[in-house]
């Protein structure tokens, strides 16, 4: 009997290291596979690897603009800041050619480090899609990095540590909401302490994640961590406790682009959340059902996911909703593409995922205990945001030159 039980207990304690090898190796080596696609190395020409880079290479395909279009308006405007007198956001405004009855928003950099993609994708539109054609009844305006201090830092924040796309309405009651799912989760969400990548704890933040599932499902863990939180000024996904310097100035910008015309539609360009190397239509829920209707026709054939289902979540202080209450006289179509990286619909790579923010954050607030650890986590914050792979890249741009020609088309049409 007593071998027996010898036999038991050491069967158990091979079984419960073998479960935490492969818990603590598979979390730290995931690495998501990219798409099987051919790298296109014309795409890649609009990707550049800093704030100042991309500025540059917007203006650049802006100011080209004006060989092809009249009355083309390039502008810029400072953002305030304590730190940094050379953040600015830019804009490119073309007119409808014939007639004021559409205009299109396509936004980039709410959350900073998301604006190098958004870059990209911007300035391909503006050197691959754009012609008079087009343009006959719709107007575009173009918002590049409306966050540059998050960019500028590779942050997803900004300078005040606020997620922008959590701080934007007309009302400040919006920061009197409450999060008590986060408020359950603050402790894993935000621990104190210079970061140390090679801890027990972080090593094995699986198995932390793991137990709250126990508790929680990972639908309800996902909204109450993302919606947004307006008491935790130095916690993860903090919306702020007013709005941030720049708010208003887009808002005067939008409402007098937008003034003369019948139609306001906004696209706005972030990455991260879904599957990797796909192009995810993700706007906050909509209850309208002529506005449904009118998106749906937009993106033919296109699966939209409405905020409703599992697998996705809803935020307050939401950007796209900013603009609809800016310009509540008009149609408003508002729309998010959302270019999926780490799998982050899977369990792993959603808490691969938060586990980068984590540890980002908890650099920020408290500094790291090497410069090795501030360089591995900084690195796979950018990874998450803006994947160096070429097969990506490739992916993601040709995705959205076949989805925004789409777009152009239909919204002319509708």
């Amino acid at each position: 009997m007593k071998k027996f039980l010898k036999i038991f207990v050491l069967v158990i304690i091979l079984l419960v290291a073998g479960v935490l090898a492969y818990t603590y190796i598979s979390f730290n080596s995931y690495s998501p596979a990219d798409p099987e696609v051919e790298v296109d190395q014309a795409k890649l020409q609009y990707f550049q690897n800093s704030y100042s880079e991309c500025r540059n290479a917007f203006v650049l395909r802006a100011d080209n603009l004006k060989e092809e279009f009249d009355s083309v308006e390039i502008f810029s405007r400072a953002v305030p800041s304590s730190v940094d007198k050379n953040l600015t956001i830019d804009f490119c405004y073309i007119p409808a050619v014939k007639e004021n009855t559409k205009l299109l928003i396509l936004t980039s950099g709410a959350h900073g480090v998301e604006g190098f993609v958004g870059s990209a994708v911007q300035q391909m539109f503006m050197n691959e899609i754009l012609n008079n054609e087009l343009l006959d009844e719709v107007g575009v305006l173009l918002v590049h990095g409306m966050n540059p201090f998050g960019f500028k830092n590779t942050r997803r924040v900004t300078e005040n540590n606020v997620d922008f796309n959590r701080n934007c309405n007309t009302d400040k009651t919006l920061f009197t909401s409450e999060n008590t799912g986060y408020n359950d989760l603050y402790g894993m969400l935000n621990p104190d302490g210079k970061v140390n990548t090679g801890s027990l704890k972080n090593g094995f933040f699986m198995l932390v994640a793991i137990n709250k599932l126990l508790q929680e499902s990972m639908a309800s863990l996902r909204q109450a961590i993302l919606q947004g939180q307006y008491e935790h000024p130095k916690g993860l996904y903090f919306g702020g406790n007013d709005f941030e310097p720049q708010l208003e100035m887009l808002g005067n910008v939008f409402q007098e682009k937008a003034e003369n015309y019948e139609t306001v539609f906004n696209i706005d360009l972030h990455t991260g959340y879904g599957e990797r190397g796909t192009l995810h239509l993700f706007p906050n829920p909509i209850d309208d059902v002529k506005v449904k209707s009118a998106l749906e026709n937009v993106f033919q054939g296109e699966i939209i996911d409405w905020g409703d289902s599992d697998e996705f979540y809803t935020i307050n202080g939401s950007f796209t909703d900013y603009i609809g209450e800016l310009v509540s006289d008009k149609f408003y179509l508002p729309m998010v593409f959302e270019y999926g990286t780490l799998n982050s619909s899977t369990t792993v790579g959603s808490v691969k995922s938060l586990h980068n923010m984590i540890l980002e954050n908890q650099g920020a607030q408290f500094g790291y205990k090497s410069k090795k650890d501030s360089v591995k986590v900084k690195n796979s914050l950018m990874e998450m945001y803006n994947p160096s792979s070429e097969k990506w890249r490739s992916k993601v741009m040709n995705d959205s030159k076949k989805m925004l020609e789409q777009v152009m088309e239909n919204y002319q049409e509708l």
